[in-house]
């Protein structure tokens, strides 16, 4: 009896976990398609920016020609040698009697937080430079005598400005939180979308180009799952990023020993040029932090262990970590001694995790090509929310068209807002470069009116957006002005400068040229686009 009850249950109880896993699956897709939505808009804006950032040492360099081509990378000269040479500079100088920091020539590859946030590396890589007491110097690698000084380049937020925006947006005092939430909800974005998609990596197969929602739903989930990796990646290491300040305080807390050895800064005595043969000590640190790796040598006193020479990479490339507090070797400058100094702060399991998440998400460490693979990634990103937020509008005016409806004016206003968006930010990114070579060199406040260009261009075509009708031809139009803006970039720089492609490509400083060519690069996708948008007979609400 029991059995035969169990067999006739079976059935039932299948019916009820199909409908229940049925259920669970539309509830998910509800919650994809609404977060989604409701942080589309800024995704797209913090994936674009983004992945300009990955490149904005780059970015800067190109928005002050007044400096100089950089010159080629040689690592012709000893580490070693070079050392001297700096030791011997900075020993004829009366100031440098407290601290002092050696930079070594990079090939800027890896350009680290050394070059990215400024300083005496903003975007001369290839120099030896020395500081001491607020001073700065650049140096002949080979002889040790003092470079000219470099031209003043004009003022610009740069590259900084999307690495800026990225995570702060702009404008907003509490734009770092926008942002924050809106990562959260990518995260959800992005597990929910894997959960809804039961094929979603067959469907990575499939593309039917003819148009329609099919075409743009293939679109979404090609994108999706080139970069899915990224994604997860680039989002939970930003909401970590973002939320540091969550940590309990418990976890950061220096453990007592720690505390015990910590270093303590003091007013030092007069420093001397350290006596020690400096081949041996780039022997031994090359032997931590690997071969071609010293970045930076500095000179400390600490009340507890003297006077100390320091080596290490450059600020942000310390991946993998080395030691104990980051890729840093510290040795006794008196007797040339390794020491073993465990420093107190960030030492904690959440500070070191914190700071893998970091380097991560901003890949100061990444070399070239990796950050190239990063960019394209970020790029795929903006794409996946462009196609998605497109999808939203295209399967709505299809149903309004079965039913005989009229488009609501939610579903209107979400046509126009992604025309301005997705159309725009592009544009308004294009005037930023525009503005940085036809605003007056001598302009007060000018870097903040390259900004406002940005998004003065950005709210133009925001507002032409919701007027132009049909929403195919705002596609066609704004799309094919983000192609105009872009192409001719590399001309404005042609006819502005000096340090146009001709000259650029022919001295071998593909930072600058690459550049240019990257914007005709982008002006030749938007043109494709728009192309598409118009000879296509684009749909109303879509390209």
């Amino acid at each position: 009896m029991r059995a035969n009850r169990a067999v006739c249950h079976a059935p039932l109880f299948s019916i009820e976990r199909l409908l229940m896993k049925e259920h669970f699956r539309q509830s998910m897709a509800w919650l994809h398609t609404w977060t989604g939505l409701l942080a589309g808009w800024v995704l797209f804006f913090v994936f674009v920016t983004g992945s300009a950032a990955y490149f904005h040492a780059e970015i800067t360099r190109w928005m002050q020609p007044e400096l100089p081509l950089r010159p080629a990378f040689s690592r012709e000269v000893p580490v070693a040698v070079m050392l001297e040479h700096a030791l011997d500079f900075l020993a004829r100088q009366p100031e440098a009697d407290r601290e002092w920091r050696i930079v070594l020539p990079q090939s800027g590859a890896r350009v680290g937080c050394g070059v990215q946030c400024g300083g005496p590396l903003r975007g001369y890589p290839s120099d030896l430079t020395v500081s001491w007491a607020g001073n700065t110097e650049r140096l002949d690698a080979a002889t040790g005598a003092p470079l000219p000084p470099l031209p003043r380049g004009r003022d610009t937020a740069g590259g900084a400005l999307f690495r800026d925006m990225h995570y702060q947006l702009h404008y907003l005092e509490r734009g770092a939180f926008v942002v924050a939430v809106a990562t959260l909800l990518a995260l959800v974005a992005i597990v929910t979308g894997v959960i809804i998609h039961k094929r979603i990596f067959r469907d990575f197969f499939v593309f039917r180009p003819g148009g329609g929602t099919r075409a743009w739903l293939d679109g979404h989930n090609v994108a999706a799952v080139m970069a899915l990796p990224f994604f997860v990646m680039i989002t939970y290491s930003g909401l970590a990023y973002q939320g540091g300040d969550l940590i309990p305080a418990a976890l950061m807390a220096a453990p007592e020993p720690a505390r015990e050895v910590a270093l303590v800064w003091d007013d030092p005595p007069l420093a001397r040029r350290p006596a020690l043969p400096m081949a041996a000590l780039v022997d031994a640190a090359g032997r931590v932090l690997g071969a071609d790796e010293i970045g930076m040598v500095s000179l400390h006193h600490s009340a507890e262990h003297g006077a100390l020479m320091t080596f290490s990479r450059l600020w942000g490339t310390e991946w993998p970590l080395v030691s104990r507090h980051g890729s840093e070797v510290n040795f006794s400058a008196e007797t040339g001694e390794l020491l073993d100094i465990p420093m107190g702060f960030g030492q904690q399991p959440a500070w070191k995790a914190l700071w893998f998440f970091t380097i991560t998400h901003v890949a100061w460490f990444a070399g070239a090509g990796l950050r190239w693979l990063l960019f394209f990634s970020g790029l795929l990103g903006g794409a996946m929310i462009a196609t998605g937020l497109v999808l939203w509008t295209v399967k709505r005016r299809a149903r309004h068209a079965r039913e005989g409806g009229a488009p609501s004016f939610g579903l209107r206003l979400v046509e126009r807002l992604n025309v301005g968006v997705l159309a725009g930010l592009p544009v308004g990114i294009a005037a930023y470069f525009w503005a940085n070579r036809l605003l007056p060199v001598s302009l007060d406040g000018r870097a903040d009116w390259e900004a406002d260009c940005l998004f003065f261009a950005w709210a133009w075509v925001a507002l032409y957006a919701l007027w132009r009708a049909p929403a195919g031809k705002a596609w066609a139009e704004c799309l094919g002005l983000a192609a105009a803006a872009f192409g001719l970039v590399p001309l404005l720089n042609a006819l502005t400068t000096d340090k146009h492609l001709g000259s650029t490509m022919a001295r071998g400083d593909w930072v600058l040229a690459g550049v240019d060519l990257t914007m005709l690069a982008c002006a030749a996708a938007f043109a494709a686009m728009a192309w598409k948008a118009g000879a296509g007979g684009a749909r109303e609400g879509g390209a």
